[in-house]
């Protein structure tokens, strides 16, 4: 399946606009995986009020630079590194992936529509993000150079930068 990335932009841009925005979204996000993946609510030192800021502008940092690899790629893997700190473990991409998908999906037939293309493209993308993510994870020693050279330190942050998952220069 080739990506439709305009139609994951143009989603995420109406996620921005509809049914209160990236705030309830990701405000959802929080409460249905808690609700449905209840073992993972423990790895969030963070409440949901805060937290869902990180993830939208994860999301964010990551559509808007989905055509620039050269600066997606880094981010990726300074993320999937950065979140061993986290205790993230691989069997929980998948319940993300689904998560997101499906308030994504509430969100967005709250005010308009949301097809099953929509779906496939939010899913493929999702695998693909994970894939990558959990890669790095597995074998961060992999990734060092290229992290130092886009400014990450070798445990996937950034030196004096609070907020890492905000991608510079997108």
């Amino acid at each position: 399946m080739t990506l439709n990335v305009a139609l994951i932009a143009e989603t995420f841009e109406r996620a921005k606009l509809e049914n209160g925005g990236l705030q309830t979204l990701g405000l959802r996000f929080y409460q249905r995986l808690f609700e449905k993946y209840p073992g993972v609510k423990h790895l969030f030192n963070t409440p949901p009020e805060e937290q869902h800021k990180k993830l939208m502008a994860s999301v964010g940092a990551i559509v808007a630079s989905v055509t620039q690899p050269e600066k997606m790629l880094p981010y990726l893997h300074a993320m999937g590194i950065r979140h061993l700190e986290y205790k993230t473990e691989n069997a929980h991409y998948p319940a993300v992936q689904e998560n997101l998908v499906a308030v994504l999906a509430e969100h967005l037939s709250a005010e308009g529509e949301w097809t099953e293309e929509m779906a496939e493209n939010w899913n493929a993308a999702l695998k693909v993000i994970s894939d990558i993510m959990v890669e790095a994870a597995d074998k961060p020693e992999a990734y060092q150079q290229e992290l130092l050279d886009a400014g990450y330190l070798p445990n996937g942050f950034r030196v004096a930068d609070p907020k890492p998952w905000e991608m510079v220069g997108v």
